[in-house]
């Protein structure tokens, strides 16, 4: 009976599986940290323009204001010798002219209400006029007392009775808005550093 020969494999070494390969970030670490430094960039460029604009906008801004103050201002110049006009002597005139009127007005106020006599200061050369006019009122005449007061001005009534007392005085009306034009016209003609900034805050807000 022949003997079969068989090789010996008692060297050979049993197969070796190859090393896993070195742990790799997970894909979606990776997109992440990609897309959140694209969108910093991003938002970075976005921060930037909006600055631009906003200094832009406020250099337009401070531009118009500057057009319009000189506009403003050119034509203030042009008004105000007719506006002084206007204060000085015509506004006076139309008081004077309206004071007695709007006196009687207020003597009859009072009567319909509760007064039942009267006593009336005003400034002496307001006095025989307003006597005449007392004169032909329809309340009476005799109901009410007019007295000279050195201390009023032209255009000032004080009206006493029952205890009450009520004043008159167009010529502080006058005064006050002698006070607006200055004001006004003052305002108007500061410069425009003040406003500049201002208008620089609110364009960045």
């Amino acid at each position: 009976m022949n003997a079969f020969a068989l090789e010996d494999f008692g060297n050979v070494r049993p197969f070796a599986r190859p090393a896993p390969p070195a742990a790799e970030a997970p894909r979606t670490d990776r997109y992440e940290e990609g897309y959140n430094a694209g969108y910093d960039d991003a938002m970075a460029q976005v921060e930037a323009e909006q600055s631009r604009l906003a200094e832009t906008f406020a250099e337009r801004l401070m531009g118009l204001d500057l057009d319009r103050r000189a506009a403003m201002g050119t034509a203030l110049t042009a008004l105000e010798p007719a506006m002084r006009e206007i204060f000085d002597r015509l506004l006076p005139h139309a008081a004077e002219r309206s004071f007695l009127p709007i006196l009687m007005q207020e003597i009859r106020s009072a009567f319909e209400g509760d007064a039942v006599a009267m006593t009336v200061l005003v400034a002496p050369e307001d006095h025989a006029r307003l006597v005449r006019l007392l004169a032909r009122a329809d309340f009476g005449s005799e109901r009410v007392t007019v007295r000279s007061e050195p201390a009023l001005s032209i255009n000032q009534a004080l009206l006493r009775w029952e205890g009450q007392e009520r004043r008159v005085d167009l010529e502080g009306v006058l005064t006050a808005l002698d006070e607006a034009l200055e004001t006004f016209l003052s305002t108007m003609d500061r410069g425009t550093s003040a406003g500049d900034d201002t208008m620089k805050e609110a364009a960045n807000g």
